[in-house]
């Protein structure tokens, strides 16, 4: 949205030089700029396609007098998911997140039902009906997250952890401050936990006693 017209600028634009900027700054205000949005609806998402969201723009339009009206709510705005291949960093989006979307400068709503190269879906030009959202600013601060620095990697949730792979390797030294739980046999040093042995002892009726 341009700024309101001033009394000076109205006369301006009765000149030949003033038409012409007049008519420039109409061209620029219909050209696409990223928006900053706030997401009023989620819809798929998780490990599946990526989904979309529903959001609506933050900044009001503004009339020539100031007074300001809020925007409607942009429906069908594909995320951005970080991705490779079939590798994924899922994070999806949540109501209340804020983010901008970035407008398309033609129609792209064949591509986004074929997922492949295709026509414009129309002559429109540079609306936003045709964007995608980047989410992540001005969100407040998060209860689990992934920090990475110079001091190393560190992982907080206030839920459950889970790792399912075929297979997990360590390949350091490992400290647990906690009870370790395993479903199935432990191998320390090439010594099997459940069906280890110890020499010199006499059978009886007798228990052990505890690690030392």
């Amino acid at each position: 949205m341009t700024n309101p017209m001033t009394l000076s600028s109205i006369f301006a634009h009765n000149t030949d030089a003033g038409a012409i900027d007049a008519a420039i700054e109409r061209h620029i205000s219909d050209l696409g700029t990223p928006i900053l949005v706030q997401v009023k609806a989620v819809h798929g998402g998780g490990v599946s396609l990526v989904g979309q969201v529903d959001v609506q723009p933050m900044v009001h339009m503004q009339d020539g007098q100031g007074k300001t009206y809020p925007h409607g709510v942009i429906t069908g705005v594909p995320y951005l998911r970080v991705q490779g291949g079939t590798s994924a960093l899922i994070i999806d989006p949540v109501v209340g997140d804020i983010g901008f979307v970035m407008v398309s400068g033609r129609d792209i709503q064949n591509v986004i039902t074929s997922r492949k190269p295709s026509a414009p879906g129309s002559f429109r030009m540079h609306s936003m009906s045709d964007c995608v959202y980047v989410g992540g600013f001005l969100n407040g601060p998060p209860n689990q997250f992934i920090i990475m620095n110079g001091d190393g990697i560190r992982i907080v949730s206030p839920g459950t952890v889970r790792i399912e792979a075929n297979a997990a390797e360590i390949a350091c030294g490992l400290k647990v401050d906690g009870p370790i739980t395993a479903t199935g046999d432990v191998t320390g040093n090439g010594i099997s936990l459940d069906n280890h042995t110890h020499m010199g002892v006499q059978t009886g009726s007798g228990s052990t006693g505890k690690p030392q």
